[in-house]
């Protein structure tokens, strides 16, 4: 099995407004939804910034090892100097109040507490949404982020990159809560795609898979399985990924997973496969072709319990560019306007 197909797009294809934000010369406030190129933009402003001439020293900040790892990969492909300024916010608290940079750019910015941004000795441009806070006992919204930072010039990214029009209708339907413009549906409209897939397996509530769920999981890796397709099993908890990587074992030739564990993972996520297996908050900021979330109809029994809301479901099939596979014990009518149903 390949590793994870990392794309960056180049620099000649990003829109008007990607572009604008790239190239303002005064540090910026950029928003927008889940895969409208918010981690591009700051990628290729980092990026640039040690292209320049004269070279402007900067340091790429992120919430999640997974995410710090995907971005290194991406920057290596274009400077390997730049790769090496990639890190993950919360242990370079130290660095960024002792060390001046030209510029500090941190995407994800609403994932750290109001606080975090107290004694920053450098200029500071950042992304951030709302709609995928992950602790929301502990993050900074983006009016709050607009009080600490008053004189970044505001870039808002308002078209999907990522996902087909059916997986965002989708969300929609889903998840009223999250911001979803109307533009950004009707920006796919070129992008239809094929509805999500909504399967149900009958299983009984107290198992935590079953083999309905497993032979449907194994199927759809084995029918997009390659090496430029990235396929992800996305899971509340460590130990959900625990339990997906035994039924992986045997059936998959190779496969990463990752979860917060300091013994296990001592440096984080240091590898990601293109069939990869880890919580919705490790895979915040990913992209994958298909992404299969199985025990769906945990989604109402679970939400306000263990530092799980519906943003991290939300963040979960956002994921998804091309398949979204949903697999769960019992029928949930309220999505069949919105996905393709089966029963297994």
């Amino acid at each position: 099995m390949a590793e994870y197909y990392f794309n960056l797009p180049p620099i000649t294809a990003l829109t008007i407004p990607q572009q604008a934000a790239l190239d303002d010369p005064a540090q910026i406030a950029l928003s927008g939804g889940p895969g409208t190129g918010k981690s591009v933009v700051s990628l290729w402003r980092h990026i640039s910034n040690y292209m320049s001439n004269p070279t402007k020293r900067s340091l790429l900040l992120t919430y999640t090892t997974t995410l710090k790892e995907y971005l290194k990969a991406c920057c290596r492909s274009q400077n390997v100097t730049a790769a090496s300024m990639v890190e993950t916010s919360l242990k370079s608290r130290y660095k960024i109040r002792n060390t001046r940079f030209a510029e500090i750019i941190i995407d994800e910015a609403q994932d750290l507490e109001e606080d975090y941004y107290d004694g920053i000795l450098s200029k500071v441009s950042y992304g951030a949404d709302d709609s995928q806070i992950l602790y929301p006992n502990h993050s900074c919204t983006q009016f709050q982020l607009r009080g600490i930072f008053p004189k970044n010039v505001e870039h808002v990214l308002s078209k999907n990159f990522r996902s087909t029009q059916r997986i965002m209708n989708f969300a929609k339907a889903a998840f009223p809560n999250a911001v979803i413009p109307r533009e950004i549906i009707d920006g796919l409209a070129s992008n239809v795609g094929e509805p999500p897939v909504f399967m149900v397996s009958d299983g009984s509530r107290y198992d935590r898979t079953n083999e309905k769920q497993n032979d449907a999981i194994i199927e759809i890796i084995e029918s997009f399985r390659s090496e430029t397709h990235n396929i992800a099993i996305l899971v509340p908890w460590k130990s959900d990924v625990q339990v997906f990587e035994n039924v992986l074992e045997g059936n998959v030739d190779d496969f990463s997973l990752y979860y917060e564990d300091k013994e296990r993972f001592p440096d984080g996520c240091a590898t990601i496969k293109n069939v990869h297996i880890t919580t919705f908050k490790s895979a915040k900021g990913l992209e994958f072709d298909t992404v299969i979330i199985p025990n769906f109809h945990k989604l109402d029994e679970i939400l306000g319990q263990f530092n799980i809301e519906w943003n991290d479901y939300y963040v979960a099939c956002t994921r998804a560019r091309s398949n979204l596979y949903m697999i769960s014990n019992y029928d949930m009518p309220n999505l069949n306007s919105v996905v393709d149903k089966t029963v297994l």
